[in-house]
């Protein structure tokens, strides 16, 4: 409305002439007026009408930067992030929780006393140097297979004619003795597997609780902190909904200067739809 007074008025300002303009035939007594030239009236009304032109651009300005004013505080609004709405409110973002590390094997031999921890080592070892001695393929293995070869066939002949040679093969020790030997390192095997294995079960076990605890505390603290973020986030939300809100219905205040020209504006056309 502001603006179509602005054009109304600069339309009037543009047609303004200062001399009339008169026609008349030659031979004819009678004269024509075209277009007749502004009075003194017009003249003088034209300082208020640039008045009024300068203050409707005003009003225009001072509306339009009102506008963006406001736009500027909703969208100031509808982007506040959590952390700003955070520090305005003077609330403590919670860190997210992180899970903690489990137990390794390393770890838990690490934490073993040393006495155990040499225990540990010494019954490997142990198990390792003995079933090497006494499973296929070992030297103490494959020499009881190989005695009970020979006994079973204590000669062998080689070449012929009078190259012949016969090897004979006479155990250096009874049988007996290498069996008690053999079963009785087969016993030291399993006993020392037998310790070696519960202490690696206890190790097993014990990385098997950790990462059962470690997981379990990390979902408890995770669901707290949800929970806690959850609420921080509602207020976030309401918090943005009731400045919408509020900007939302902030009205523009017209300044005393431009309240004529505002009332004015205003009243344009009411006349013409009461009529």
């Amino acid at each position: 409305m502001a603006k179509e007074m602005i054009r109304i008025l600069e339309a009037r300002l543009a047609a303004m002439v200062f001399y009339s303009t008169e026609v008349s035939l030659i031979g004819s007594g009678s004269v024509n007026v075209l277009r007749k030239g502004a009075d003194a009236d017009d003249v003088k009304s034209v300082s208020g009408m640039l008045h009024r032109v300068a203050e409707a651009k005003s009003l225009i300005a001072w509306l339009r930067e009102a506008i963006k004013a406001k736009d500027r505080l909703l969208k100031r609004a509808e982007d506040l992030s959590l952390e700003e709405f955070a520090r305005i409110e003077g609330l403590t973002i919670p860190e997210a929780p992180v899970m903690e590390e489990a137990l390794t094997e390393d770890g838990y031999y690490g934490g073993l006393s040393l006495d155990e921890r040499n225990r540990y080592y010494e019954l490997e070892t142990l198990a390792a140097v003995i079933g090497k001695e006494i499973h296929p393929g070992g030297h103490f293995a494959d020499a009881r297979d190989d005695l009970a070869q020979r006994t079973q066939n204590p000669r062998s002949v080689e070449g012929d004619g009078r190259d012949t040679l016969i090897y004979s093969y006479e155990p250096s020790v009874g049988a007996e003795l290498i069996e008690t030997v053999y079963f009785d390192l087969q016993k030291q095997y399993r006993e020392a597997q037998a310790k070696l294995n519960a202490m690696k079960y206890e190790c097993e076990k014990a990385v098997t609780d950790s990462k059962v605890k470690v997981s379990t505390d990390y979902t408890k603290a995770l669901e707290r902190w949800n929970g806690e973020m959850q609420t921080i986030r509602s207020r976030h939300a309401e918090y943005i909904r009731k400045k919408v809100r509020e900007y939302g219905g902030l009205k523009i205040i017209i300044p005393d200067s431009l309240d004529g020209i505002y009332q004015e504006v205003s009243h344009l056309g009411k006349g013409q739809d009461n009529g």
